[in-house]
């Protein structure tokens, strides 16, 4: 069951300083698009009120006055409705069925598709720490650590069950042990040297294992 649902409250008291509920919400751009069109329009009020003595600033005040308050009412409104309990629930189920779509397509090896329905699931919910947890292996397995490490940071940030934080560790282990092997396959390259294992000595008892995990 989704954490959303636990989350409601503190969002909308959060939006009341423009953005910040989105960002608690796992939407960080929008809620920094928010804060900042906010922060414009707030500063063009004040200054226009309080700065600008020129002509026109009463029609600027009004101007000004009235953008910062439907930048404010429609933040609020916006957060409101995504945590609308109905719209959640839609949401989830949506979640749900891409996550079995996509742990689907990983067990046939459809590497793409299986990153596209992870990823789709992230926009319906962009904190979801299964879709993200699941994003760092495929990372991973395609040799991508820096992606895998920020996809597991997130997954860890948002799984307030610690639910995950055991697969995380282990995810992690494997990753620091396997560039530590790519160093020491660059270092056997080296003149002098002794050979590079092959790729496929020791990768495959490795993904056989992660597809095994990813299927739980």
């Amino acid at each position: 069951m989704s954490e959303q649902p636990r989350q409601r409250i503190p969002a909308l008291l959060l939006s009341l300083v423009p953005g910040w509920g989105h960002v608690y919400w796992g939407r960080e751009s929008v809620g920094i698009g928010i804060f900042s069109a906010a922060a414009v329009v707030g500063f063009a009020f004040l200054n226009s009120w309080l700065v600008y003595q020129g002509a026109g600033r009463t029609t600027l005040v009004w101007v000004f006055g009235v953008v910062f308050g439907l930048v404010m009412v429609a933040n609020w409104i916006d957060i409101f409705l995504r945590t609308d309990p109905e719209r959640m629930g839609e949401d989830d189920r949506r979640r749900r069925l891409c996550m079995q779509r996509g742990t689907a397509a990983y067990l046939q090896g459809d590497l793409a598709g299986a990153q596209g329905e992870f990823r789709e699931c992230l926009k319906i919910e962009p904190n979801c720490p299964e879709a993200l947890f699941r994003l760092g292996v495929l990372a991973g397995q395609q040799d991508d650590l820096e992606t895998a490490r920020s996809s597991f940071r997130r997954a860890l940030r948002y799984d307030l069950a610690g639910k995950w934080s055991w697969e995380i560790k282990q995810q992690f282990e494997r990753l620091d042990a396997r560039f530590s092997a790519q160093d020491e396959g660059s270092s056997a390259d080296d003149p002098g040297g002794e050979s590079a294992p092959g790729p496929g000595d020791e990768e495959t008892p490795a993904r056989e294992e992660e597809a095994e995990h990813a299927s739980t």
